[in-house]
């Protein structure tokens, strides 16, 4: 067996409970399902075929992954308590302070697999998991965010960059390019198989550094409560049935800055049946393009 260590710490609170939803807990399990979701994103095939590729690299109902995670602490992680919704005021009934890890806090995750390229692979996937997703409750809201201790990003280009080639490292194909039409973002060149029946990357876009992280956060917290209410759909999550954004926000670090990193995934929404489904999303939806548009600039 081999291993394949990452020396990971928090960027921002992070909202992981256990079984009573109560008491903050490091899992192995959100892990799994956080580097499964992002894997997903890159695939370019149908529903069916998507599900006997994650059972390869997952496991199934069939078979047990052929990896597996192990999460160690040299000391005990210091908590918090935390708004998961900073935006609302202390006396509103949303903006209570729960648990949770704290900023900086340094854990270390193993890899283990049968062979070294198998964990090479792995480590892209839970490197791009990581970059773009976060970890808990809010996490599509920029909480839970982590990053390899070893990340030395100078500048946003830097950053970009490194997202781009594990994007395509993961893909195993280079589907994705950075486009500096207007500002510079990541997109997807194409795909095969269109329109997608899950959830995968359309853009990603970066904001700018800031030292205020707990700003940042109250930031993306406002912006989405506001979008939400001048635009009456469920673009941005929600709907009957209830329905993950698919604009998901992660905090990242440049030197002792903190940027936002934006993933807009095209996502079928019920909504999007009959005429509306087979139309390639050139359009942003107002809701998502009004959200991204107060992060970003």
């Amino acid at each position: 067996m081999v291993t394949t260590q990452l020396e990971l710490e928090t960027v921002t609170p992070m909202f992981l409970h256990g079984h009573d939803n109560k008491i903050v807990e490091l899992r192995p399990p959100p892990f799994k399902a956080l580097f499964r979701y992002w894997w997903r994103t890159v695939q370019d095939c149908d529903a069916n075929s998507l599900r006997e590729a994650e059972a390869k690299w997952f496991g199934s109902t069939k078979g047990k992954a052929p990896f597996s995670i192990r999460i160690s602490v040299s000391k005990e992680l210091d908590q918090t308590k935390y708004k998961p919704l900073p935006h609302k005021p202390d006396n509103d009934r949303f903006g209570k302070k729960i648990d949770a890890f704290g900023i900086g806090q340094p854990f270390e995750l193993s890899l283990i697999t049968k062979t070294g390229t198998e964990g090479a692979y792995y480590q892209q996937i839970a490197k791009l998991g990581f970059l773009l997703g976060g970890i808990g409750a809010r996490s599509r809201r920029g909480f839970g965010s982590i990053r390899e201790t070893s990340w030395n990003f100078s500048d946003v280009s830097s950053l970009q960059n490194e997202v781009l080639d594990t994007l395509n490292s993961v893909a195993k194909i280079d589907r994705f390019q950075i486009n500096s039409r207007n500002v510079p973002i990541i997109e997807s060149k194409g795909r095969t198989y269109y329109p997608p029946e899950y959830p995968v990357i359309q853009r990603i876009f970066f904001g700018k550094p800031t030292d205020k992280v707990h700003d940042l956060l109250e930031d993306i917290g406002k912006a989405s409560s506001e979008a939400k209410h001048r635009n009456k759909d469920d673009t941005l999550g929600g709907g009957v049935p209830r329905m993950a954004s698919p604009v998901v926000v992660t905090i990242q670090m440049i030197g002792c800055q903190y940027i936002p990193v934006v993933t807009q995934l095209y996502s079928p929404y019920p909504k999007y049946t009959g005429k509306y489904f087979n139309r390639r999303p050139t359009a942003m939806p107002k809701k998502q393009r009004s959200f991204i548009d107060e992060i970003i600039t």
